[in-house]
């Protein structure tokens, strides 16, 4: 069989994130914020734009700029509690994985089929690797992928090209061998700039901070990949046909 690697983003992609706004909201709503579901939206979408600017030796974990972001949006509203943020994002993220469920599109039994059909499956995702795994377990993924890269392990968010060669090394990927599949444009970017074929499905959870690269494939539903994956075996380019 001719080497081919898939790559996942996870939370959007794989999982629904829906549920940690909802979770977020509900917490603000018991401490009596105004209006906890535009500023649990907020807190999301800013939490999101800020992990690609803690790279390296400025690493944050995601839970440390979460509440830094929650932290500031509630000062903003004369809620300078600083201990009740780092709390409030403790509180929203357990309640979150217990709850975390697979997007509509997304089976284990798919994911298994797709298994038998690469050479190696696998996690790319920004996430503290404690709540990683908990997500995976909680949605029955957990042992279903040959390696999990998470932004804790390699000190880097996408699009950063560190996080998507720790991924390759894990698996002993080429980059013309493999496929990286997200729904947020912008992780597209770092994957091509590493010579990684894209594929980008659009969740329309949050704003998207980029367009996706012009070479990406755009998937209509997950399971293009596998139309994808065979057309790959025959042809050895990522085509959608």
């Amino acid at each position: 069989m001719q080497s081919v690697f898939v790559f996942f983003d996870l939370g959007g992609t794989l999982v629904d994130l829906r549920g940690i706004v909802a979770s977020m909201a509900a917490r603000l709503s018991a401490i009596r914020v105004r209006g906890p579901v535009p500023l649990a939206l907020l807190w999301a979408s800013r939490t999101a734009e800020a992990l690609p600017t803690a790279q390296g030796a400025l690493f944050q974990s995601e839970r440390e700029i979460a509440s830094a972001v929650l932290r500031n949006l509630l000062e903003k509203r004369g809620r300078a509690d600083g201990a009740s943020a780092d709390r409030l994002v403790r509180e929203a993220w357990a309640s979150y994985v217990g709850a975390s469920v697979l997007q509509p599109d997304v089976t284990v039994k798919w994911l298994l089929k797709l298994h038998s059909k690469v050479s190696g499956l696998g996690v790319v995702t920004d996430g503290d690797t404690e709540a990683v795994e908990g997500v995976l377990s909680h949605t029955g993924l957990n042992g279903l992928f040959d390696s999990v890269t998470t932004s804790e392990a390699s000190r880097s968010y996408k699009p950063d090209a560190r996080i998507y060669r720790a991924a390759l090394k894990a698996l002993k990927a080429k980059p013309s061998e493999s496929l990286f599949v997200s729904d947020a444009a912008l992780d597209l970017h770092g994957a091509a700039k590493l010579g990684i074929s894209g594929a980008w499905i659009h969740r329309n959870l949050f704003p998207e901070l980029a367009k996706p690269p012009s070479s990406s494939l755009v998937l209509s539903r997950i399971a293009d990949i596998d139309r994808i994956v065979a057309t790959f075996a025959k042809t050895r380019r990522f085509e959608l046909r």
